[in-house]
């Protein structure tokens, strides 16, 4: 008789005993808050957040462990794919005749809506236990420019309402655009406030004229280096689908090497590997092959799975790093902030959207579909590891202070997803029926 003795570990592994059967059971769990929330036709996204926080911390410590090294390993291979993702859904033979609106509403209106929310943030720092620096609010505020095509598809599949062919391939550039801005003005703003030390929060004016332009520089020479790299890979990507691709398991191997080698090559070249799978993924959904099914459709399809992966992991990865109590806590600031971000982006729309090609149902449509998800989530993750190096934010309050930040962005992400989707239920409807 063979008698199992305990181990800590998987035998042969560094795994603790249990990983894989937690882990499979957390996604299916997931799958199925998903599959409840479109019955109740409300963004899966949300109930995917809601799993997170509810899962139990103690399960999770002992089969599931997130040291920092797991979590920014899952930050940045799911970010990746899901800037990947947006570019293969960036269809330019679509947009045509609307690309500037669609880069205006993408740049400028991710900075109006930012601009706006970041004051509302700095009037209600009060209400944040223990205050908000400048720096760290700054930064914050930078996560919230950006949403995701999983976001999109996610809302507009709750809604159970078809959104105009037009207006959706508009929303779906913005989504791009908007995701490429945020990402350059995090690594901008994140840049201008760090320092080796930690100075006052008077010392913030002295970086804005320090810094400010030797940043500007970073950011020029990480597009630039995203930019060549996404379009070395861009152009030799079709014909490596024409030469080694002969069914779709194949295509998706192919597109997600592709991914990380635009990603890699972009790090190399300068740090721009976000940007890189952009510009690669743009070009390889817009893209000429010798077989038909081998175009953007196929791409979108085959990436889909991949990137609806991606979004899960940033959704359940955020759930499970918010602290309840501390949740409870930022709880009124962050239904504040929840308010004010879509009135925000509402006054950006009505002003860079003309009247005279968009009428005020559209425009209101355009307003109501700003969802965040999972990259403003990625983003959150990103900041927690900065503000340990900001300005004006001592050591020892950096850990608590990454604690209520990733709370209030949770109450903020998570309650615009339910206020937008109800709002814009019922502008759907309204339009229906006239």
């Amino acid at each position: 008789m063979v008698t199992l003795q305990p181990h800590a570990h998987l035998e042969g592994t560094l795994l603790p005993r249990g990983f894989f059967l937690v882990l499979g059971l957390i996604y299916l769990a997931a799958l199925a808050m998903d599959r409840l929330a479109a019955h109740w036709r409300v963004p899966g996204a949300a109930a995917v957040l809601l799993l997170g926080l509810a899962l139990p911390t103690e399960l999770l410590t002992r089969a599931h462990p997130l040291g920092p090294v797991q979590v920014e390993t899952l930050h940045r291979v799911s970010l990746a794919l899901l800037i990947f993702y947006a570019g293969l859904k960036t269809d330019l033979r679509r947009i045509r005749g609307m690309t500037a609106v669609g880069l205006r509403l993408g740049s400028a209106g991710a900075l109006i809506t930012l601009a706006i929310t970041g004051l509302a943030l700095l009037l209600l720092a009060p209400l944040m236990p223990g205050g908000l620096p400048p720096a760290a609010a700054a930064l914050a505020v930078c996560c919230l420019g950006a949403t995701d095509s999983g976001a999109l598809e996610d809302l507009l599949k709750a809604l159970r309402h078809a959104v105009s062919g037009r207006l959706s391939h508009l929303l779906q550039f913005e989504v791009a655009v908007s995701t490429l801005v945020t990402l350059l003005l995090f690594g901008l703003v994140a840049g201008v406030l760090q320092v080796p030390g930690h100075g006052a929060h008077d010392a913030l004016q002295g970086a804005l004229a320090q810094r400010l332009p030797e940043q500007l520089g970073a950011v020029g020479l990480h597009l630039l280096a995203g930019a060549v790299a996404g379009l070395i890979i861009g152009a030799l990507a079709p014909r490596l689908i024409d030469a080694l691709v002969r069914s779709d398991p194949q295509l998706l191997l192919v597109a997600v090497a592709l991914a990380f080698v635009a990603y890699g090559l972009g790090q190399w070249l300068g740090g721009g590997g976000l940007v890189a799978v952009f510009v690669a993924g743009v070009l390889l959904s817009n893209g000429r092959y010798r077989v038909n099914r081998f175009e953007q459709q196929a791409l979108g399809r085959v990436m889909h799975p991949f990137n609806t992966a991606a979004e899960v992991t940033v959704l359940l990865l955020l759930g499970l790093l918010v602290q309840p109590a501390v949740l409870l806590t930022v709880l009124p600031l962050g239904l504040l902030v929840a308010i004010v971000l879509p009135l925000a982006r509402l006054l950006a729309v009505w002003a860079l959207l003309p009247a005279a090609r968009f009428s005020w149902p559209e425009r209101l449509v355009v307003a109501g579909c700003g969802v965040r998800a999972a990259v403003p989530l990625a983003l959150m993750v990103a900041l927690s590891e900065e503000l340990p190096h900001l300005r004006g934010i001592p050591v020892e309050l950096a850990e608590p202070l990454a604690a209520q930040l990733l709370a209030l962005m949770f109450v903020v992400v998570l309650s615009d997803l339910l206020l937008q989707t109800v709002v814009m239920r019922r502008q759907l409807e309204a339009i229906a029926q006239r």
